[in-house]
């Protein structure tokens, strides 16, 4: 349970890293997606919140008109007087996604942040490792999620994403790397 004390500051840092791009979008549909990014934090385990909330992962969210071709949610990272800061976008089709699905994501996205994805320009070169880089990343933001004992809201938001023969391979390759994981701690 959340104290009175860690609510306000999940509260205090939304409100100054939370940028609504050219959203036109009305109040009550603005306060239901901070709601869920406050709901997110709040559901984090104390160790990782404190990532966030003491600066140690530099963290922006951007909720931004759909592009022509909306991706939901994407984390990049970049590098900036030697720090990596972690830009998170949220187009706004996910605004209108369930609150599981929403979270889901959400919480694959900050896993990204917390596992340190290294800007791209850092990724391979060549078009299938970075297939594969990409690929990694992706499991290793999933059991991230896992490990928080969130594993819920990552499989609903795979299972509104992929299709089920993805989804089983996706679970199957997280499954493998929380294993492997294990047997090396």
């Amino acid at each position: 349970m959340v104290s009175a004390e860690s609510d306000k500051r999940i509260t205090e840092y939304l409100s100054r890293r939370i940028n609504f791009t050219g959203i036109k979008a009305n109040k009550a549909k603005l306060d239901v997606t901070r709601s869920r990014m406050a709901r997110a934090f709040d559901s984090l385990p104390s160790d990782v919140l404190s990532l966030f909330l003491d600066g140690s992962r530099n963290l922006e969210i951007r909720v931004i008109p759909d592009p022509k071709l909306p991706f939901g949610m994407k984390t990049r990272s970049a590098v900036s007087s030697r720090a990596l800061i972690y830009t998170l976008t949220v187009c706004d089709e996910a605004q209108d996604w369930s609150e599981d699905h929403f979270l889901g994501s959400f919480f694959r996205e900050l896993g990204h942040v917390v596992a340190m994805l290294p800007p791209e320009d850092e990724w391979p070169l060549d078009r299938g490792e970075r297939a594969r880089f990409r690929e990694h990343a992706e499991c290793k933001a999933d059991a991230m999620v896992w490990r928080w004992g969130l594993r819920h809201y990552d499989t609903i938001f795979l299972s509104a994403t992929y299709p089920s023969h993805w989804v089983d391979k996706i679970v199957n390759d997280i499954s493998l790397m929380l294993l492997s994981n294990n047997q090396c701690e």
